[in-house]
């Protein structure tokens, strides 16, 4: 390279040679040039080898590894860093030109030592209707689980730190490795684990531009969607000593109850209040909120998160 690089992307993909292309495209026009851009190829994929080799950067290399899963991707691409600081950016996400500048400035600045740097993502549906989220930062003094996990509304993107904006430091990604046997809620796992470490903690980039693009659906199945709400619970249980009661209760009566409502489990009905009562601390609104999940569709909560879009409401 010649130049030490400031930063290393780190871009786990597995079979989306195109999706892959554009981002890291859009990691290399950055306006910070000094860095390194390091893609993990999960899995045999002669595709996305053969569209990254037409890229013609030599700040690009690829990491080639066994099939083990997004935690496993970043994990190998965390390892194979040679920067202070590492970027995570998902393989279907944009970054806007500056998001690396904006990210530096105050993770350089900050009084933490291991500053875990976010910031809001334009979130894009892929129907025309783009979103800027999270619609909130957390307060002063608000704990990052009750922050991630107690709803204020029914509307997705309320609270929000989004992998494709994480900037913080190699060593401490190095010291909290990403969970290699989970398929869902590992970038949350990670940021509840990591914001423990002494000297850590989320901050965000100052102003409502947005530092990426997330593209929330283009028409693929999805993990986050696809798992089975028994394996979100379990999740929950062994984790719970790293939120608190309210957290707890907020997560299985909205986020777990949102999967359970959309495989029509009937089980879920009883055993997640059960759950949130003996061992959380649930409050009116998480039960309303839960109830919404199971008597109003999907399509009907998202043509009123529409409606509350078009005025302006978010």
């Amino acid at each position: 390279l010649g130049v030490i690089p400031r930063v290393t992307v780190v871009i786990p993909t597995a079979g989306r040679p195109r999706l892959v292309t554009r981002a890291v495209e859009s990691a290399l026009t950055q306006t910070v040039r000094e860095i390194e851009v390091v893609v993990v190829i999960d899995g045999p994929d002669t595709m996305t080898e053969k569209a990254l080799s037409a890229i013609d950067d030599p700040r690009l290399r690829t990491v080639r590894r066994p099939k083990g899963g997004p935690g496993a991707a970043r994990n190998s691409g965390v390892e194979s860093a040679t920067a202070e600081w590492v970027a995570l950016l998902d393989d279907d996400d944009l970054w806007a030109p500056e998001k690396l500048a904006r990210q530096l400035a105050v993770a350089e600045s900050s009084a933490l030592a291991y500053p875990i740097v976010a910031g809001r993502v334009a979130a894009d549906d892929g129907s025309g209707r783009v979103q800027l989220w999270p619609r909130r930062l957390p307060a002063p003094g608000e704990a990052l689980g009750d922050y991630l996990l107690v709803r204020r509304s029914p509307f997705w993107g309320e609270s929000l730190v989004h992998t494709s904006t994480i900037l913080t430091r190699r060593s401490l990604l190095r010291e909290v490795r990403f969970r290699e046997d989970m398929t869902c809620h590992e970038d949350m796992d990670w940021l509840l684990r990591a914001s423990r470490v002494e000297g850590a903690g989320v901050t965000f980039v100052p102003g409502a531009e947005p530092l990426a693009t997330w593209n929330v659906d283009l028409g693929r199945p999805r993990a986050s969607r696809a798992t089975d709400w028994r394996e979100s619970l379990g999740w929950a249980r062994v984790e719970r000593t790293l939120i608190s009661r309210r957290a707890y209760a907020g997560f299985l009566l909205t986020n777990v109850a949102a999967h359970a409502a959309r495989q029509h489990s009937a089980p879920a009905l009883w055993r997640l209040p059960l759950e949130a009562f003996r061992h959380g601390r649930p409050r009116v609104r998480d039960l309303a909120l839960f109830a919404g999940m199971w008597l109003v569709p999907e399509s009907a909560r998202t043509r009123a998160a529409d409606l509350w879009h078009r005025r302006g409401r978010f």
